[in-house]
Order: C-alpha cells, then structure tokens, then sequence
C-alpha cells in the first residue's frame, strides 16, 4: 500500500491507495475533487491540475502542452494523466462550491444528468443546479461504467455519491415526495441494479423502471420513469409526458452527453435510438471549455470590429452554446471550412479575425482573449457531435419513410435546449435548413415531466404504458454506420 497525504486549503488528509491507482480516482474517493470540470481523462481541460509537493512522475505530453514548463518543474500536474507508483504528497487547490439553494415544495423532481444535478420543486418556478459528483470518475457515462466495474468498491462510491446529494436536496426542501429521471446508466447505477448489460455487448436493460423504488432509509419512496432502451432512459420517457399532447409526428432530441432521439409518429408508435456524443456539447473537456457560468461565454458573434460578447470579465472559458454560435459566427464569414479547419477568409473582416491564428502545442487555436481560445482539436470533437446527430435523425426518419418536412416540431432538450440559437445548428448542419421553422427549444423536459408524473396519475399511467409502443433502433449496429458517421464529419447537413 502506498500512502499520500493531501492538502487542501488548511485541511491535511492521509489515505492509503493501491500501487497502480489512477490519481484523479484517489481524489474523488477522498472526497476531493480538483475542479467540478473533468474529462474522460484525455487531459484535454487541464482543469485536474494537482501539485506534487515531492515524487513528482514525469510529464506526459499532453502535459506539455497544457501546462508552462515553470508550471511543470514546480510539480504541477494533470490528475487524470498518473498512476502513483510511489508515496507522495500533493497540493490540490479547492474550487468554489456551488450552494444547495433552500427552496420547499412537497414534491421534488431531479433531472439527475451525467454532467450535472438539476432539481425543482413544487410550487417554485425556478430549475437549481450543481455539478455531478460522480464527474471526479469521468465525464461520460462509459467511463464511470469502467469505474463501477474497475473495484469492489466504484459502484457503492458512485452511488453514495449521488444518495448524498438527494438527501441534502430532501433535507433543505422538506419533500415528501420524489422522482429521479436519468440515463439509464445513471438511473442504474442509482438503484444498485447490475451493470454489465449496459458495459458490454449485447446491451440490455438491467431495470425497467415505470415504478416507485425505495432507494434508501433516508429518502422517500422514489418514482423513476420506465427506461425504453439501454441508453434511452427514464429522462426521454419524462419528456415526452410534456410532449403527449403535441402533434404528431414530432421529433424529440435529447442533446447531452449521451444523444437520445424518439420519433413520435402517433399515439402508438414511437421510434427510439440513440448515440455517444461526450461531454463535449456541454463544453467539457475541450481545451477552453466550461458550464456556463458568470466568466463563461455563452454566446459569441461578429460585427464590423470583429468577435463580440456579453460575459463578466475575466473571461474563463466557453460554453457549449458558445461554441456552436462562435463556430457558426466562423462559418459565415468564411474564416471556418466546412471540415472544420481554419482558413483566411476573403473578406476584410474574416483575415482581421484570422489574424489571431495561432501555433500551439495542441495545434493551432484562435485567440479569443488572451486567456480563452478555440482549438482546431475542439473544432473536431463538435463535429463529431454534429455528425452523430445526422446519423441519429436520418436513421428514424429512414425507417419512417419520413423528411425533415413532415415533422410538425423538432425539439431540443438537455444541454442545448435553452440557450442554443435554431440558425446555429441549421449553420453547423445539425439539422437541415428546411427545419429551422419548426425547431422548438423546449428546455429541461426531463425535469418538467418529472415533476409532471410526480403530481399526476394520469401522467404516470400514461408512461407506465409507453415502453410497449415504443420501437428501438440500434444505431451503431447498423450496415454502413460507420461510413455514414464519416461522410457527416462536416459543417453541413448530411
């Protein structure tokens, strides 16, 4: 066993971890997390930053490249990058906790997203949110299924985790009532139920949910939505409770981390699938990425004196919405090519812009600030988004018969259902031009149909009966998937 101290602010703390154990998960099992910004361990954010104060391990390149080399001969280091192999102190720097907001209402709804928390109560009109703990094990929901499946112990971690927050959140708003909508790999992980049919092929649902579930002696009974496929959970099934009485046919897009698309095309047929997307559409783990918050850009557009935004300074990062409006921005002036490489634009406004062109250790980026810039790398994990969604939303409606024409609305919820401008992704290519006027953002669906089925009999009912009409589509299983997902990896719908 080796033995690390950490230190934190004026807290010291000892554990004693295995030879081999992966850092970042040592910090998260602590009880510590470096920064509420992670990714899978790519070491693209570099927002784990730790500091070995002795027994600092070599550098890994995308270590050179995140960090100055002052940074690096100090013993800064990226914690999603080591393994300790020895005994060792390290410094780890506190971010700033977010507060539990002590609203109460008898009934309490949780949007429980792999990124993040979101909750609401009866009677108030506002969302609440924080970051899921359970980020300190990855972004995205393979790798806590690695983490779960990796010890004796990840799963119970992981689930404590989340048990902790829910009874902070029952405590602070007097609920007597609750429901949790989910992924299906959260809500699995939530309940205690197995894993591996969800870890490896061929998938299946370990649970079905559509019921009440005692979770734990401290939370009352919990209500969770049926789960329609492996990755299609309990939050798609709530959101259509919203959407029960829209016309049909409609397209619902569940735009997070993983990409989840139903196709309502009557009372009983509804088309499911979905698609790994990443963290990206959230803006983790990109190079400058962050949630939105009071430093990040959330919006960023071009006039005559180049790029322009609202944002408390100093600038810190950029969102998910602010990148797909910045990468749209770029596209109209020409400055972006549509296989998302920089390029000196032919008008005056897109070479003052170019000017800001830059050769990094990560590549060449474009200065936004002297801070925050955009990465040719990041460019590329959009794109990847983009070209899951095309290949998710042209495989429905191919087995449909349908266009993009026939639908009567295209919603967007979870991570771009609120702030994301409908001319942005028709630019970008997520959707065709031709539904930009029926596009709908509809905002957190999973919380409002929660909620929705926590005070409604009707409702619940109602969703009890949903998993029979619904049809699923394996879409990574399909002849030519792999092509089609190629082909998409472009500024323009495909």
């Amino acid at each position: 066993m080796l033995i690390v101290e950490i230190f934190q602010e004026s807290r010291r703390q000892v554990v004693h971890v295995q030879k081999g154990a992966l850092l970042l998960h040592v910090l998260f099992e602590s009880g510590v997390t470096a920064s509420q910004a992670l990714c899978a361990g790519a070491g693209l954010c570099g927002r784990c930053r730790v500091r070995f104060l002795d027994a600092a391990p070599s550098p890994m390149p995308e270590e050179q490249a995140r960090l100055s080399d002052d940074e690096l001969a100090s013993g800064w280091r990226l914690a999603c990058k080591h393994v300790l192999l020895v005994s060792c102190r390290i410094e780890v720097f506190a971010a700033v906790p977010r507060p539990v907001h002590a609203v109460s209402g008898s009934s309490l709804a949780v949007d429980l997203g792999t990124t993040r928390i979101k909750w609401a109560v009866s009677g108030d009109r506002l969302e609440h949110s924080l970051v899921n703990p359970q980020m300190g094990a990855g972004s995205e929901i393979m790798s806590r299924l690695r983490y779960a499946l990796g010890s004796e112990r990840g799963a119970a971690v992981l689930r404590e985790s989340v048990l902790s927050v829910l009874t902070a959140l029952v405590r602070e708003t007097g609920a007597l009532s609750l429901a949790v909508a989910g992924n299906s790999v959260m809500t699995a992980l939530l309940v205690g139920a197995p894993l591996h049919t969800l870890a490896f092929a061929p998938y299946s649902l370990p649970l079905r949910g559509g019921r009440v579930f005692s979770l734990d002696n401290r939370l009352p009974d919990t209500y969770i939505p049926p789960l329609l496929a492996p990755f299609v959970g309990g939050d798609v099934s709530a959101g259509l409770a919203t959407l029960r009485h829209a016309p049909r046919p409609f397209l619902l897009a569940d735009l997070g981390t993983n990409g989840e698309f139903v196709l309502a095309l009557d009372d009983s047929r509804f088309l499911v699938t979905s698609v790994p997307m990443g963290p990206a559409i959230e803006g983790v783990g990109l190079c400058c990425g962050s949630m939105a918050g009071p430093r990040v850009l959330t919006r960023i557009g071009v006039g005559p004196d180049g790029l322009f935004w609202q944002a408390e300074e100093p600038v810190e990062g950029i969102s998910g919405s602010g990148y797909a409006s910045l990468l749209a921005s770029l596209l109209r002036v020409g400055l972006l090519a549509a296989d998302g490489h920089f390029q000196n634009g032919v008008m005056p406004l897109a070479r003052k812009i170019f000017s800001g062109v830059r050769q990094f250790r990560e590549g060449r980026v474009l200065m936004i600030t002297e801070q925050v810039y955009l990465a040719e790398r990041d460019i590329e994990e959009f794109l990847k988004v983009k070209a899951g969604v095309n290949c998710a939303v042209n495989t429905l409606l191919g087995r449909a018969g349908l266009r993009t024409e026939d639908l009567n609305g295209v919603y967007l919820a979870g991570a771009l259902g609120e702030y994301i401008d409908a001319a942005d992704l028709c630019r970008l290519g997520f959707f065709p031009e031709t539904a930009r006027e029926v596009i709908r953002l509809a905002g957190n669906t999973s919380l409002a149909g929660a909620l929705l089925a926590l005070e409604n009999e009707g409702v619940r009912n109602w969703l009890a009966e949903l998993p029979e009409r619904v049809a699923v589509e394996s879409l990574v299983e399909h002849d030519g998937f792999a092509d089609d997902f190629v082909r998409a990896m472009r500024f323009e719908w495909v």
